[in-house]
């Protein structure tokens, strides 16, 4: 069977259902795997590393804070409220790196999807290409994130206010109830909504609320659909994500009496374990949270196509073009050539 290379406009404009939107999902990682992981290597393993190595210190940090803790108690001795981490910069920076990873993280893969899909070579697309989108998107991609996490607190704040009049009003514990459920349904169908709004406020420019306004465009008899697909192709990656990260026990026993509470000791080498194991864990979520986000990517596309036609008119227009001469390919046994 042939697949396709997605290297064209209307490999990725194109109407799919839920089984086409999976296997383009998987046949995209297929096609790209090679160009695509040396953009992750070069563009966000380094601050992946950076993050990682960052919680892996913080954690080292929180239980030797919690073993002193434990001898004041065993002294008489007061304690202090918080752990020193909770107060110390290092919790600070590895914070601002985890934000730095995952603006970096969301910028490269929609850039490299959304550069591919306006290609028109077999040429993959180039760290370098990747970069440039990440230099000129960088600030506007954090910005966007804040501003979301501002906007759904200061929305659900709001709704929650009008709930709670409405039930003060009302003056009957039994529409408290349902006015609770309905903020979290409210809550629930924003998040899905908004789960397109990186790509497109990268591929479209719309802007800030132009992007979250074409979202509830885009998703209009559509929610169940586009949740559907987070929810499957989430549990299909956390199921392997879980599998991988228990191959890991080993490198955590030597610190499991810590996460038990049998010991609040750590060595030298127990520090350096469970830095490399928190590394290592960083990575393995880098590894599979790319997939959501392209398959997020097909259902944005495949929406673009059923509201907008694009990848229609883009065939409608090479009616008539020169065919571009195919390269010569080894055959294989299911494969009839090139014609």
């Amino acid at each position: 069977m042939r697949h396709l290379a997605f290297n064209r406009p209307t490999d990725f404009l194109r109407r799919r259902d839920f089984s086409q939107k999976m296997e383009a999902t998987f046949d995209f990682i297929r096609a790209h795997a090679t160009p695509l992981l040396r953009v992750m290597v070069v563009l966000v393993l380094p601050l992946a590393l950076l993050t990682g190595i960052g919680s892996g210190l913080m954690q080292s940090q929180l239980f030797a804070s919690f073993g002193t803790m434990a001898r004041q108690a065993r002294a008489g001795m007061p304690a202090g409220v918080l752990p020193e981490v909770f107060t110390s910069a290092g919790l600070w920076i590895t914070m601002l790196s985890g934000l730095l990873l995952f603006a970096v993280l969301h910028l490269v893969m929609y850039g490299y999807v959304v550069l591919q899909a306006d290609r028109t070579t077999d040429d993959p697309v180039t760290p370098g290409q990747v970069w440039e989108v990440v230099k000129a998107r960088f600030l506007g991609m954090v910005g966007s994130f804040i501003g979301l996490g501002l906007l759904i607190i200061l929305a659900t704040a709001a709704v929650g206010g009008v709930l709670v009049m409405a039930g003060a009003i009302l003056k009957s514990p039994w529409i408290i109830f349902p006015l609770i459920l309905l903020l979290y349904v409210f809550m629930f169908y924003v998040t899905v909504t908004l789960s397109l709004y990186f790509i497109v406020w990268l591929r479209e420019r719309r802007g800030f609320f132009g992007s979250i306004g074409r979202c509830f465009q885009l998703i209009k008899g559509k929610w169940w659909s586009t949740f559907g697909l987070l929810v499957i192709i989430t549990l299909i990656m956390y199921v392997i994500m879980l599998l991988a990260i228990a191959g890991l026990s080993v490198v955590g026993l030597p610190f499991a009496s810590l996460m038990k509470g049998e010991t609040l000791e750590m060595g030298p080498l127990a520090r350096v374990l469970l830095i490399v194991y928190t590394g290592l864990q960083t990575l393995i979520m880098l590894a599979f949270y790319p997939f959501i986000m392209i398959a997020l990517s097909f259902q944005y596309f495949n929406l673009v196509e059923r509201r907008d036609g694009e990848g229609t008119r883009l065939l409608v227009d090479s009616i008539g073009a020169p065919v571009v001469a195919a390269a010569p390919q080894g055959l294989r046994p299911d494969d009839e050539g090139e014609y």
